[in-house]
């Protein structure tokens, strides 16, 4: 089984103290079942973008381009044609869904993978698998 990351899922274990549960998984599982998406990617790299100069930016723009995109260099998916017509149709059941959840959720659909979040309720899509590693 792969598993599909949230954004949550990175953005925790870039912290000084990462959730034991997360962390406890993550030790645990192979790193050649670990993907990301392009949007997650995305989002992180937005999110640094958006932090005002200084100390912590310059640390997560180093962790992003030096740990974070070589780890998944080769296990980074995109939103392909098969996955962009899995979220059209969660989007015409789930209209209130946010695009880039959807489109993660599409994505996991489109390559058999249990995506991993925190935000269970945010992914609750008939045929989604979804697992919460952090601890309750």
């Amino acid at each position: 089984m792969s598993y599909l990351f949230d954004t949550c899922v990175v953005s925790e274990s870039a912290k000084a103290s990462m959730d034991a549960g997360l962390e406890n998984w993550l030790a645990n599982t192979a790193p050649e079942l670990k993907y990301l998406s392009v949007l997650s990617l995305a989002e992180i790299e937005f999110g640094i973008l958006r932090m005002p100069a200084g100390q912590r930016r310059t640390r997560l723009e180093k962790w992003f381009a030096n740990e974070l995109k070589p780890f998944f260099a080769d296990r980074t998916l995109p939103l392909d044609v098969a996955a962009a017509s899995l979220w059209a149709h969660l989007r015409d059941r789930h209209s209130n869904v946010p695009y880039i959840d959807g489109q993660i959720a599409a994505i996991a659909l489109a390559n058999s993978m249990t995506l991993v979040t925190r935000n269970v309720r945010d992914f609750a899509f008939p045929g989604l698998a979804v697992f919460n590693p952090w601890s309750k």
